[in-house]
């Protein structure tokens, strides 16, 4: 069952609030087949978490990990190729 528009306008903003805050670029986003979605980030887009199921709670996940990051918790630090991803 794909996310309603509302909720996905609403895990979006979060995520770009939150990535304002910790200095990213992030958006919350609804793959071609709605029923997967996921966060990327960079000015690349590039997905440090997802593309996952809906099935599997991957929004309810990215929740969990926006607040771990607005907390400090988690952090999104480059790699070797300079690409964002989630520690």
């Amino acid at each position: 069952m794909a996310l309603r528009v509302d909720e996905v306008r609403r895990l979006d903003e979060r995520a770009r609030s939150v990535g304002e805050k910790i200095g990213w670029e992030m958006r919350f986003i609804v793959a071609p087949n709605p029923e997967y979605v996921g966060l990327v980030a960079g000015p690349d887009r590039v997905f440090v978490i997802g593309p996952g199921k809906l099935a599997d709670l991957t929004a309810y996940d990215i929740e969990l990990d926006l607040d771990a990051l607005e907390r400090g918790d988690r952090h999104i630090s480059r790699d070797e190729d300079g690409d964002p991803r989630l520690i």
